[in-house]
């Protein structure tokens, strides 16, 4: 399997974090509006599990790296 690896910073690495959350979002309003047994449905499960492992994966390493706001994926003060 080929890999590629980046080097990005906190910014970077946040704006990555926001756009999985929104893609993920995305999806799962994709099962909503066609069900989990259409083939809509179906491809959109399929591809939030992908996203899910990868988020974690992704996840594992940003916190050895990044501090708690690098995760943050709103703009709502805290």
């Amino acid at each position: 399997m080929r890999e590629l690896e980046l080097k990005v910073d906190r910014s970077t690495f946040n704006l990555l974090w926001v756009s999985l959350h929104a893609r993920e979002a995305e999806l799962l309003k994709r099962v909503e509006e066609f069900g989990e047994d259409s083939d809509e449905g179906a491809d959109a499960l399929n591809d939030i599990v992908a996203l899910r492992l990868y988020k974690e994966e992704l996840k594992e390493q940003g916190e050895k790296v990044f501090d708690a706001n690098a995760f943050i994926v709103s703009d709502a003060p805290y």
